[in-house]
């Protein structure tokens, strides 16, 4: 019997990212906007997506340039199990 493969934990892995661009995380909210907001710029965007695309084997195509995909804890979340779930094993 083989175990499931562990999902990643992307929030906790987007949250250590920003933690770099940030003096605290802590209290970033699920739906709290991050990029609308200005909480964090467009430079820190491209590589958030970067990092995405890295950390998860993910290609983030141009249509998925969204901000509804990035702009939140919840959407990245969304965003990135959407992307590996129509990934073919």
């Amino acid at each position: 019997m083989h175990d499931a493969p562990a999902q990643p934990d992307v929030r906790a892995d987007v949250l250590g990212f920003l933690s770099r661009y940030a003096d605290s995380v802590d209290d970033i909210g699920s739906d709290e906007p991050l990029i609308s907001s200005g909480m964090f710029d467009s430079m820190v965007a491209v590589q958030l997506i970067d990092m995405i695309q890295r950390e998860y084997g993910i290609e983030v195509a141009d249509e998925d340039l969204d901000i509804a995909n990035f702009d939140t804890l919840d959407g990245i979340q969304r965003f990135v199990e959407n992307k590996r779930g129509k990934r073919l094993p």
